[in-house]
């Protein structure tokens, strides 16, 4: 029987990063539950999701990861209040 949830094992492989760390496309996608291309597509289109806009340099997207932290706990939270 696991233990440990895959996002507690992955916080230990993982180093610590700074916030202002630059995750691209598919590490985003990764921290955000393996979510396909069009699902990032739409959160950034639907306000209510609030998800953070990407830096884009050279016409490619990268998000903070402090960015993606923030939104990761109100989001957290937000789902905790409704339950």
């Amino acid at each position: 029987m696991l233990t440990q949830s895959h996002a507690e094992l992955r916080r230990q492989s993982a180093p610590d990063l700074d916030d202002e760390a630059l995750l691209n496309s598919a590490q985003t996608k990764a921290r955000c539950g393996n979510v396909t291309d069009m699902c990032i597509w739409r959160w950034l289109r639907d306000p209510r999701v609030q998800f953070p806009q990407p830096v884009k340099i050279n016409r490619r997207n990268y998000w903070r990861l402090g960015d993606l932290r923030t939104w990761q706990n109100q989001h957290r939270t937000q789902n905790k209040q409704a339950a």
